[in-house]
């Protein structure tokens, strides 16, 4: 016996329940496509929602810091340093607190907003977007330090020739 649902979706040319999903969400035909598009969609939504960055600005921080870990792992064999677990899990321990730092003020000013309280809302949503800046300057001289010893200079070569051409520009 056919429940009234199923009737329903007859009279709109649907045959089963089953058809009628494959109808709302086209991707459940390809398994690996629905695992993947639900997780991205999952996580797309986290990032969001946990550290404030939409999709791109986070891949835009991930490509940062995975420039540094690469540009870093590339200086430290030139520098001729033993590469060690301690090293990896010191970056990876440092881009953990990246992370809170960058998380915590964006949940409190979201939480401030929601509660009506404007003043501490707007002092925690400028600390996150102050404390993004900072973390992502931090790894774009990190980067450009990495990038001096790659290049056969002093680790503060390019940082300060960077210093150099800002002061003169603002002079």
């Amino acid at each position: 016996m056919k429940s009234w649902f199923e009737k329903l979706l007859v009279t709109y040319g649907y045959d089963t329940l089953s058809d009628f999903g494959q109808s709302l969400a086209p991707a459940l035909k390809y398994t690996g496509v629905t695992a993947m598009t639900t997780i991205m969609s999952a996580m797309a939504v986290s990032i969001n929602r946990i550290f404030g960055l939409d999709s791109y600005a986070f891949l835009a921080l991930l490509f940062t810091l995975a420039i540094e870990l690469f540009s870093g792992l590339t200086a430290s064999r030139i520098r001729r340093e033993q590469l060690s677990s301690m090293k990896l899990s010191r970056f990876g321990f440092k881009v953990c607190c990246y992370l809170v730092l960058i998380a915590v003020p964006y949940l409190f000013a979201t939480s401030f907003e929601f509660h009506k309280k404007t003043l501490a809302a707007a002092v925690f949503d400028w600390m996150h977007v102050f404390l993004v800046i900072q973390i992502v300057l931090e790894n774009l001289v990190s980067i450009l330090e990495n990038m001096a010893v790659i290049s056969g200079k002093p680790k503060t070569h390019i940082i300060n020739k960077l210093t150099s051409k800002i002061e003169n520009f603002l002079k």
